[in-house]
């Protein structure tokens, strides 16, 4: 399972980093996905069951999403900083609790997709996206805090720029 997890968090890393904001509708599905799976990893040690349970709530949010857009990216914006924060901040060697940190994330993520929704939506899926890789990646090969946070920002500025590309050629 954890190669399987590995692979996972990657993929929907690199699609969240490059496509979050051109392909709102896959964002929200993978967002949601990561929440949940990353909720079951931390509450229960993962499995079949948090995999399962992600797929169906990753696929309720990206129907969600085409037909709710701002309230879907919302509720995106909070998921995103509930995963992100805290897998970022353990990174860095601070641990204030799982619960405790994906819950200053989701009301951060929360008021920037309020806010300032185009560039919430790149901000934090980028953020999202750089955090299931590097997350993954040092957990997996037990990167140390300094590389892991020169990955971080590296795919993240990457993230970003690609993005806003996206948005400057779309007008």
């Amino acid at each position: 399972m954890d190669w399987i997890s590995l692979i996972l968090s990657v993929a929907a890393g690199l699609l969240l980093l490059f496509a979050g904001r051109r392909f709102f509708w896959l964002a929200a599905a993978l967002v949601a996905f990561l929440f949940v799976f990353n909720l079951f990893e931390n509450l229960f040690g993962g499995g079949w069951l948090g995999l399962i349970v992600g797929v169906v709530v990753g696929g309720i949010f990206a129907w969600l999403a085409t037909k709710f857009i701002k309230i879907a990216g919302y509720i995106i914006g909070a998921l995103a900083g509930a995963v992100g924060l805290p897998i970022f901040l353990n990174m860095l060697g601070i641990d204030w609790g799982w619960l405790v940190m994906a819950l200053i994330g989701a009301v951060v993520g929360f008021l920037l997709m309020l806010f300032l929704f185009d560039w919430g939506l790149i901000l934090l899926t980028s953020w999202a996206g750089a955090n299931a890789v590097t997350g993954k990646l040092a957990g997996q090969w037990t990167l140390g805090a300094t590389i892991a946070g020169i990955l971080f920002i590296v795919l993240m500025a990457a993230g970003i720029f690609v993005q806003a590309g996206q948005m400057k050629a779309k007008k």
